[in-house]
């Protein structure tokens, strides 16, 4: 659960940190021979997942009894149509987007987002110290985040290919065709040249018989 309504205590340093923790695997992918696009995408990707951790698992003030409890209604406070579940679904665009930018595999994207939010919310319910209470509608929020990321991706993905497509003014097999005839006419009248006198002279001896 998203905590918009009181703020989350020390969200900035608990995202700086976890952040700086994935700079060397940032580093690293960049460094990785590739696409300018992928190895950008790379790099971003540690600081949106970070994000995640960062405002989701961090320690509140309340404190919420039992262990293992998860609320199944979709009309509680926080709901996919508050503040709240925006920003649930807007949480998971940048990673699942940056994710399916780097694999170039949308499906890569989309079960990282399920599976992350999943792992999520089975902390929260498990751990009800850190003030965070599970709710089925934070999953299908994070989902839809996750599907958006991957489809602002793939349309990312479309553009560029579209942009650096080369321009053919004309197909290369018609092209190659058209060559082929060209060369082959010249041998074929070169041919009918010289067979022309020998039938004019083979034709009296046919008479002849």
């Amino acid at each position: 659960m998203l905590e918009t309504y009181r703020g989350i205590p020390h969200l900035l340093d608990t995202w700086v940190v976890l952040t700086g923790m994935a700079i060397p695997i940032a580093i690293s992918s960049v460094r990785r021979p590739g696409d300018l696009v992928p190895r950008v995408a790379a790099l971003l990707m540690p600081a949106a997942f970070a994000l995640i951790l960062a405002a989701t698992l961090s320690p509140t003030s309340h404190r919420l009894p039992g262990i293992g409890t998860c609320g199944t209604h979709l009309t509680t406070t926080g709901g996919l149509t508050s503040l709240q579940g925006l920003l649930n679904v807007l949480l998971f665009i940048p990673a699942a987007g940056l994710l399916t930018l780097a694999s170039g595999r949308p499906a890569d994207g989309i079960a990282a987002g399920i599976g992350m939010s999943a792992a999520v919310e089975a902390i929260q319910a498990l751990i009800p110290p850190l003030g965070r209470s599970c709710q089925l509608h934070d999953l299908i929020a994070n989902t839809l985040g996750a599907f958006a990321g991957v489809g602002l991706a793939a349309g990312l993905q479309v553009a560029l290919q579209a942009a650096t497509r080369p321009i053919t003014l004309t197909n290369p097999g018609y092209v190659v065709e058209h060559s082929a005839m060209l060369v082959r006419r010249p041998a074929a009248r070169h041919r009918r040249a010289e067979l022309a006198p020998a039938l004019a002279k083979a034709r009296p001896v046919a008479r002849a018989r």
